[in-house]
Order: structure tokens, then C-alpha cells, then sequence
């Protein structure tokens, strides 16, 4: 989820949205366990996405590794499963934030936790 207005869109000359950038919020979980609050942190990168077919796509470098983003969240309103290394430089997400995500009806994007996952973000990074 992109977390500032100063972000950048471009559109194709049909008016289609085919590019964006700026601060994205990317969840992440362990890849060796399975996803609970105590397997849910965040970082924050800037991450450029492009217009894939139906999809929003792009890349997120994370300590060396490239991570490949697809909307809400980085995978489509769930957390990106990574490598102990990447998921060690997580934030832990509060486990209020866990359940209103988990609760929040996102289906292919993000749910009603939205804003309270914008504000915890724009409060705990320095973006």
C-alpha cells in the first residue's frame, strides 16, 4: 500500500494508469512458519509498480534480496512469505493492527484496516 501523496502515477496516453511510485508499506511473514501475530512485520520501501496485464507489479529491494510486489501489501492484501534474513528487518506489527487485518475483509487488496495500517506506518517509519 502506498503511504504518501507525494508519490508519482503515470498514465498511458488511453488515460490507463501504467506507472506508480513512491513509500509502500509491504507486509512480510516468515516463509519457514505459518502467518500469525507473531509472524507479521513490516518495512517500508519505495517501490515503482507497473501496469501488468490486469495487475500492478514491481520490485522491492529488501537487504539484497528483490521481492516481488503485486498490490495491497505486496501480495495482494497479504503478507509477502520471505527469508528469515528479510523478515528479521520487520517492524513487528501490533497484534491490535494483526487482528483488524485478519478481520478486515480485504480480498485482493486491503480491507477496513486500511487507514489504522496507514497511520501505525506513517508513525512507526521515518518516510
Amino acid at each position: 500500500m502506498y503511504l504518501d501523496n507525494d508519490g508519482r502515477t503515470y498514465y498511458s496516453r488511453t488515460g490507463n494508469q501504467h506507472h506508480s511510485k513512491g513509500n509502500f508499506l509491504v507486509l512480510l511473514q516468515d516463509k519457514g512458519q505459518d502467518i500469525g501475530p507473531n509472524n507479521f512485520k513490516a518495512v517500508v520501501r519505495k517501490v515503482a509498480l507497473e501496469q501488468m496485464g490486469h495487475w500492478m507489479m514491481g520490485t522491492a529491494r529488501i537487504k539484497n534480496h528483490s521481492i516481488t510486489i503485486s498490490g495491497a501489501y505486496g501480495r495482494d492484501g497479504l503478507p509477502c512469505s520471505v527469508h528469515k534474513e528479510v523478515f528479521d528487518m520487520g517492524v513487528p506489527i501490533p497484534k491490535e493492527l494483526y487482528d483488524l487485518w485478519n478481520d478486515g475483509g480485504g480480498w485482493n487488496g486491503c480491507g477496513s484496516e486500511a487507514e489504522e495500517m496507514r497511520k501505525w506506518a506513517l508513525e512507526t517509519f521515518e518516510i
